[in-house]
Parts: structure tokens; C-alpha cells; sequence
């Protein structure tokens, strides 16, 4: 037997006799060059506008920050954008009056609000983000010239989890802790389509961000790993980056193929 599967076999003999749970935090990667890293935060840029990717949520959220670069008003349509998810359409607009913290979950809808923040008051004093009401969703959004919105979308994962049998599995060592490091066989890959113009009424004039995005490396831990807090009741290790997502509670047999 492999060094390698004597561990697992050692992990799983382990979490069985102590009924755990476990939590996989998944890393995302931009599948182009035009998107960059900048202080963990995902972002990409061209003349026009500059967009702000935050993924950290139970199964991943698909949320952002759109930012009008220019000295003109610019109009997003949202029925000619969605999120293309694995080849399959998901769409931004609804003509529903809906909250996104409900639609989408409030675990996550205000806490993404204040990464932005947390983001915007690094770049530019005075700036700060304001809690949406209840409203009607748009068809199309005004964006006055240096300004922003936000939205959050969709979770980039659900029901799927992966296991530590994948291809390119090793156990290492991570914040103290004790993991399994793999990357998927799964190929699971995500975009962000937003549809944008000068003009409000001018199809030709319109113009597209087509953000790429995969999922990288997947560690899998104990619960009680990705949760240990300290005695000042602080979470001890630091899972959290928005270009990561993490799925929790998963059982052995779930993980382990």
C-alpha cells in the first residue's frame, strides 16, 4: 500500500470513530490573463469599467462590483446578461419584486456588502456602500460616470462536493492544520456575462464583459479545522479570500470514493 493511501486509510479509521463532519474550501482561478489578482479580490479592468469578484459563501455566491470608469453615464442590461454556469444560462434579470439577500440567501447578502467596503475604503476615502431595500428588479441599470454597483447571483456550486480520491491528492499541512490538497477531475468552469452601453436604446453601441472563471484546488479538513476559534472566541484559521468558496458538513463517504 502507497504512502499515500495508508494516510487516507489512517484519516478515515480516525473520523470514523470521532463521527466527523468535514468542509472543503474550494479555490477559484480567472481562465484568462485580463482578469488579475489585487489584494486577494479577482478583478478585471478595461477603458471603461473595472469589475470586483467576491466568491466566499457556502457553495461559492457569484457576487461583484461594477464600477463606471468614465465621464459618461453607462446603462447595464440585465436581460442580456446572466451567468453561464458549466455551459448552462443563468439569468441576472427578473421583472419580480425581490430583495437579492432573499433571493439569494441572507447568509450571505449583507456580508458581501461589507468586504466591498472594506475594499472601496482602501482605494477611495468617504466612499461607502449602502444596503439595497426591497425593490423590482431592473431590466436595465444607470450607472453615473465614477460610480458603482454591486450585485450578488446565484451560488456557483449546489449538491456537489468532491473527493479526496481525485486526481493529485496529498496531504499537507495548511494553517496549522492538517489537509488533503487535490484538484478536481470534475471540470467545472463559470462566467460572468454582463451586457453594458452608452446608450440606453442603442443595441449597437453596446458592449460586453466576459469574465472566465474554473475551479482550482480543493483541501479538504475536519469541521472542526475550517470552525476552531480561539478563547477570545475568534476564528483561529484563515479559510476566508474572496477568490475561494467552501462546502460544509460533508460526511466520509462523501469525500472519500
Amino acid at each position: 500500500m502507497s504512502i499515500k493511501r495508508l494516510l487516507l486509510a489512517l484519516l478515515v479509521i480516525t473520523s470514523l470513530g470521532s463521527c466527523s463532519k468535514f468542509t472543503q474550501v474550494v479555490y477559484v482561478s480567472p481562465s484568462s490573463s485580463d482578469i488579475q489578482s489585487v489584494n486577494h479580490f479577482y478583478q478585471y479592468e478595461n477603458d471603461d469599467v473595472k469589475v470586483v469578484y467576491w466568491f466566499w459563501a457556502e457553495h461559492g455566491v457569484m457576487s461583484f462590483l461594477f464600477y463606471n470608469k468614465t465621464d459618461r453615464p453607462i446603462y447595464v442590461d440585465w436581460k442580456k446578461s446572466a451567468m453561464i454556469n458549466n455551459g448552462k444560462r443563468m439569468s441576472y434579470y427578473t421583472n419580480k419584486y425581490a430583495s437579492n439577500y432573499l433571493s439569494y440567501g441572507t447568509q450571505y447578502g449583507l456580508d458581501w456588502l461589507d468586504v466591498f467596503n472594506e475594499y472601496y475604503s482602501n482605494h477611495n476615502d468617504n466612499m461607502k456602500l449602502s444596503r439595497a431595500s426591497l425593490v423590482k428588479g431592473e431590466r436595465v441599470t444607470f450607472i453615473p460616470p465614477h460610480s458603482y454597483i454591486t450585485q450578488a447571483f446565484y451560488n456557483l456550486t449546489a449538491n456537489i462536493y468532491f473527493d479526496v480520491t481525485d486526481r493529485n491528492t496529498e496531504p499537507e499541512v495548511i494553517n496549522f492544520c492538517d489537509v488533503y490538497v487535490s484538484r478536481s477531475n470534475k471540470e467545472i468552469g463559470f462566467r460572468n456575462y454582463v451586457t453594458y452601453s452608452f446608450s440606453e436604446d442603442n443595441e449597437a453601441a453596446e458592449r460586453h464583459v466576459d469574465n472566465e472563471f474554473h475551479l482550482n484546488k480543493v483541501v479538504t479538513m475536519d469541521n472542526r479545522y475550517f470552525e476552531y476559534k480561539d478563547l477570545d472566541g475568534y476564528r483561529a484559521n484563515d479559510w476566508e479570500r474572496p477568490s475561494r468558496f467552501y462546502i460544509k458538513e460533508l460526511r466520509w463517504q462523501d469525500v472519500y470514493k
